[in-house]
């Protein structure tokens, strides 16, 4: 899914999401397609107020504020909390399967083996997704390489 994430346009990121991703993913930090931003004051503030009234955590504030800050086509994000935040400030949001369809519907992934394969690869992470989602997910799949 991260080759997926280049190919999506400029990507940026907060430190804060910077920092958990290289603990997480090996080689993350030699990405040179992404973009780290530090927030500007005024969302720094609001992102430290959203963590400090425990609505979200400190990676999830970070992006929200970031993606207000430079005015983001939309946001990607799987946690459910922090993606329905970020839709009450009128953000556009979507996550990992959102970003597989696009890939599919821009012809990133060129067949539909190449694409449930991908689908089946974030069902085999740590990345939960409900039976509906994984089914529509599917048919989603079926409708754009039928066209």
């Amino acid at each position: 899914m991260i080759s997926l994430l280049q190919q999506a346009g400029d990507i940026l990121i907060p430190p804060v999401v910077n920092l958990e991703l290289e603990r997480q993913i090996t080689g993350w930090n030699s990405l040179d397609w992404l973009s780290i931003h530090r927030l500007e004051n005024e969302h720094t503030k609001n992102a430290q107020s959203w963590v400090h009234n425990d609505q979200l955590d400190p990676g999830e504030a970070e992006a929200i504020g970031l993606a207000l800050q430079m005015k983001a086509d939309w946001l990607l994000t799987d946690d459910a909390q922090a993606r329905r935040f970020a839709e009450r400030l009128a953000l556009e949001v979507h996550g990992s399967v959102g970003l597989l369809l696009w890939a599919v519907a821009a012809g990133h992934l060129h067949d539909r083996e190449q694409a449930n394969a991908a689908l089946d690869a974030l069902t085999s992470s740590s990345l939960w997704i409900s039976k509906r989602v994984l089914r529509e997910a599917r048919k989603a799949i079926d409708i754009l390489f039928e066209n």
